[in-house]
């Protein structure tokens, strides 16, 4: 099962802005160093903005934006999915050709899979415990050539 595909997007420091100081788009741009589009996709994703002419941002709000932005960022992956650097999507273990060798010790296993959009390999670094959960899930879904 494929994630839907995320944005490629660089996350900023979360203490970059000063927490009593308000900001003018023009300096949110020259602090962050971005465009204008950026800010007003920022704004379309939650950040907040002071009714004013011009439109004005506290450097509080700014910084726990930044925040946000950067815990959603580092959710951890779910059981049987590796995430692929090409694309920047998940794939899942449980589908496709997967390819299994041993790691730098005798519980730990380098499961990888190769990335259907971009070809590149993903890896996930399981315990033998994870690998024999996966082998079993492997071998009792049943795949596209079940007759239904």
């Amino acid at each position: 099962m494929t994630a839907a595909p995320k944005k490629r997007r660089n996350l900023q420091s979360d203490r970059k802005a000063r927490l009593h100081q308000l900001y003018s788009s023009d300096d949110v741009i020259k602090l962050y160093d971005i465009s204008r589009n950026t800010l007003t996709n920022w704004i379309a994703d939650g950040l907040t903005v002071i009714d004013a002419e011009p439109r004005l941002f506290r450097g509080s709000d700014l910084n726990a934006f930044h925040g946000r932005r950067r815990k959603a960022a580092g959710k951890p992956l779910g059981q049987f999915l590796v995430s692929c650097f090409g694309c920047k999507r998940s794939h899942s273990l449980l589908e496709g050709d997967i390819s299994i060798s041993p790691g730098r010790t005798d519980r730990v296993f380098r499961v990888s899979r190769t990335c259907p959009d971009t070809g590149a390999r993903a890896n996930r670094f399981v315990c033998s415990e994870e690998l024999g959960a996966l082998q079993r899930l492997r071998e009792t879904t049943p795949g596209s050539e079940t007759p239904d």
